[in-house]
């Protein structure tokens, strides 16, 4: 019977990705692939012995971590981070663009820089049940999917681990200031950790327990990090190349014939998933599909990128400082070449963290050698190193934080590994038996490490609250006013001399203004800087524009509005908001939002003058930056 099911879901599969592949997508498509999955998975199943009942601290365990880390993730996510990135609004403005779009592609790639449609539908789709597309929501959604990720990570963990490791491990990742604050963006990243995870907990325990269905499984998840944030394409590569290993050097503790049927049924969950996008990617014109290509070494593309994003003399000069950076990028403080998370003066792991990862290993390893560890540890230590050469090898702009996520479960086992080894280590040197020793030593390292990523993370907090952001100045204001009545928005500015955000083009301007109000009409629009003393409009609506051009023209607009007011964005006084006029409407609005009256940019307090755009100045982004990730079609 099981046999028959097989053959069903493989006619099934093929004739689906062969439609694909003829005729393009259709709902009709879709549901046919979709049937193909669930009778391969119901045919694995009946060939699967049923598993034990998990333990209940087991089933425990991934909630508690949940709830322990809710408020690292997800209290005051409107305010912290105040920086609110280009790149958050462009992921929301496309998101919102798939989500209300119809007969969207599901395998297919999508017109911003080649990431896959079924990623922004399914975001949309969350973010509308979550309350909408917006900041807030957003922001909670990726919290949600880092806190999701640590959960599932413990049972990752649990394969290679005993209890208290894995839950060590677990909290290691969770910790991390670079996980959890790209995390509070309105981000997709941490979905490549959390396909992670699940992929390889799947894999595992399919593997350790002979189980057809939950390789399979495993294998459909690991070809869905296709359809996710690009990274996630190496979960394939990893468990290749582990297989690979475990082949050669554990070939007779785990059994050729085992490694090769759950191999070969891995590799049919995964070929069944990534086989339409691969048809997709194929068909995909090159303005489409040039962003990944840019993102690679191996290609022409990919190293004048790098030459430019490091600003280096030739290629070969910027091939050579990825290389150094990303051998490095544990070790040294090296802020984020995605310039998505620019904490400045600090790594991606904290310095306590990254000695640990090599004295996990060089124990791991040398267990392996000396075949006195258990073979699936194998897999984190090869993820590790892979993952490591690559992104200085064949990946560009090196250290870049986002791709670098999917390091970060490794970095977690291999962390906890040295701390192992280390607690073991000085035990035995001092002869200290209680068996309080263990536990407390690892209380005390699991706290510096919390402690450590805190302030590394609230550094970049507190730089957003003193210098303030354009964009999050801007668009916090912006949702604080949507609800006046005929308002619209402005922006007075020119790419030359009197440029409002620190970067960008109009159009993305007017984006980054759109996103936070409430209709796509209280968009007004940019304003040529040399027109704006002549501008006339009927009000309410408000005009932003640099502090030294508000000087230029606040005679005339003050004489022409009445009423009307400015008011700081940024505390430095930097850009200001002119507004007109103060009508009843606005006043309930603006005291509602708790915003100071009447502030004067020659008069400027110590802080920002709207408590609903805790500001700050965005740092310079390069300028291939602009080019290559922002400009939405």
């Amino acid at each position: 019977m099981s046999r028959g099911l097989v053959g069903v879901g493989a006619a099934l599969g093929i004739g689906s990705v062969f439609a694909y592949g003829v005729a393009g997508w259709s709902t009709t498509v879709g549901i046919v692939w979709l049937g193909a999955v669930l009778v391969l998975a119901a045919a694995f199943l009946r060939r699967s012995e049923r598993l034990g009942r998990p333990a209940v601290l087991d089933l425990l365990a991934p909630v508690a971590l949940v709830a322990a880390f809710a408020p690292l993730y997800v209290l005051k996510l409107h305010d912290w981070p105040v920086q609110v990135g280009s790149d958050e609004v462009v992921i929301m403005t496309v998101t919102k663009q798939y989500a209300a779009a119809h007969g969207v592609d599901m395998f297919g790639l999508s017109t911003y820089l080649g990431h896959p449609n079924a990623l922004f539908v399914l975001w949309g789709a969350l973010g509308g049940l979550l309350g909408g597309v917006d900041l807030d929501h957003m922001r909670l959604l990726h919290a949600l999917t880092g806190l999701l990720a640590i959960g599932v990570s413990y049972a990752f963990f649990r394969q290679l681990l005993s209890r208290p490791w894995a839950l060590f491990a677990s909290g290691v990742l969770g910790l991390n200031h670079a996980f959890f604050m790209i995390s509070r963006l309105a981000m997709r990243e941490n979905t490549v950790v959390l396909v992670e995870v699940t992929a390889f907990t799947l894999l595992l325990v399919g593997l350790r327990k002979n189980h057809p269905f939950l390789t399979f499984v495993g294998g459909v998840v690991a070809g869905a990090g296709f359809y996710v944030y690009f990274p996630a394409r190496s979960i394939a590569v990893v468990w290749a190349v582990f297989l690979v290993l475990l082949a050669f050097w554990f070939r007779l503790e785990v059994g050729r014939e085992r490694l090769l049927r759950l191999g070969l049924i891995a590799a049919t969950g995964f070929g069944l998933t990534a086989a339409p996008y691969a048809i997709a990617y194929g068909k995909a014109p090159a303005w489409v599909t040039d962003h990944q290509r840019q993102a690679l070494l191996i290609y022409d593309d990919g190293r004048k990128v790098q030459q430019h994003w490091v600003f280096a003399s030739s290629e070969l000069a910027g091939v050579a400082r990825n290389i150094q950076y990303g051998l490095t990028a544990f070790n040294q403080p090296i802020e984020d070449h995605a310039w998505l998370y620019q904490d400045k003066g600090h790594g991606i792991v904290d310095p306590l963290t990254g000695v640990l990862i090599w004295i996990g290993v060089a124990f791991v390893a040398a267990a392996l050698f000396r075949r006195r560890s258990d073979p699936w540890s194998l897999l984190p230590l090869a993820g590790f190193l892979l993952c490591w050469l690559l992104l200085a090898f064949v990946v560009n702009e090196a250290p870049n934080y986002p791709r670098m996520l999917i390091t970060l479960p490794f970095v977690a086992f291999l962390a906890t590994a040295g701390v192992r080894v280390m607690i073991e280590f000085v035990r035995k040197r001092i002869s200290f038996s209680s068996r309080l020793a263990v536990p407390l030593a690892a209380a005390a390292l699991i706290t510096g490490i919390a402690v450590w990523n805190g302030f590394m993370a609230w550094d970049y907090i507190d730089a957003g609250r003193n210098a303030g952001d354009d964009i999050g100045g801007t668009g916090r204001y912006v949702a604080a006013h949507k609800s006046v009545p005929g308002i619209r928005f402005y922006v007075a500015a020119d790419e030359v001399r009197w440029n409002y955000f620190v970067w960008g083009t109009p159009a993305m301007w007017n984006e980054r203004i759109r996103i936070f109000a409430g209709r796509d009409d209280e968009v007004g629009g940019s304003i040529a800087p040399a027109a704006l003393a002549g501008f006339s409009a009927a009000p309410p609506f408000a005009i932003f524009m640099r502090s030294d051009l508000w000087a230029r023209v606040k005679t005339t607009l003050r004489g022409r509005y009445r009423g009307s007011d400015v008011r700081d964005v940024t505390p430095d006084g930097r850009l200001v908001i002119f507004e007109a006029p103060a009508s009843a409407a606005w006043a309930r609005v603006t005291a509602k939002a708790g915003c100071e009256r009447g502030k004067r940019p020659d008069r400027r307090p110590r802080g920002p003058s709207c408590s609903t755009a805790r500001p700050s100045i965005r740092s310079r982004k390069r300028a291939v930056h602009v080019t290559l990730r922002l400009a939405v079609p």
